[in-house]
């Protein structure tokens, strides 16, 4: 059973799905503190109609909720300074900082930054699509192209890339 540190979009997007109950069934998931706590309420249907979430009800039940220390939010945001390329948001941040310090954890996750940043910092290998995910879980859903394994892959190498050239430009 993988340890699946779930982004907020993905969240959202499991909750949409109707694949929040299934997944939390067949995988450790764990949301960072951040997210749980400020990026995740509601998604709206086909219809324009609002679902919230409340993720409340379900925490140390579905799902664990993790933290990063003061420090291990400041190292990663050192990393990123000064570097257009990458803007994430706070709870990418926290996931990033945890992935650095947990090997064990995977981190799911939709947002191009996010996916670049995993690239950047050398963390592809603990990074997953959500289309990788749902597979090892044994559910089969047609899903839009952000989620795919050749978008996240795409993202991962962009990242990769960039981090290359930067330290390239620094070695010259």
């Amino acid at each position: 059973m993988d340890i699946v540190l779930l982004d907020a979009d993905i969240i959202i997007d499991l909750h949409s799905l109707n694949l929040w109950k299934a997944l939390t069934k067949t995988h450790k998931i764990c949301i960072s503190s951040i997210v749980f706590h400020q990026e995740v309420y509601y998604y709206d249907d086909h219809s324009g109609k609002r679902h919230f979430i409340d993720l409340s009800k379900e925490a140390g039940k579905t799902f664990v909720e993790i933290s990063a220390t003061i420090e291990q939010l400041s190292i990663i945001s050192k990393e990123f300074e000064g570097l257009a390329e990458i803007d994430l948001h706070a709870g990418e941040k926290e996931a990033l900082a945890i992935l650095k310090s947990d090997k064990n954890i995977f981190f799911c996750t939709c947002d191009k930054a996010a996916m670049k940043a995993l690239g950047f910092l050398g963390l592809s290998h603990q990074g997953i699509s959500l289309e990788k995910l749902l597979s090892r879980s044994g559910i089969k859903r047609r899903l839009e192209r952000k989620h795919s394994e050749s978008q996240f892959r795409q993202y991962t190498q962009e990242g990769v890339s960039l981090r290359l050239n930067i330290t390239g430009m620094k070695n010259k």
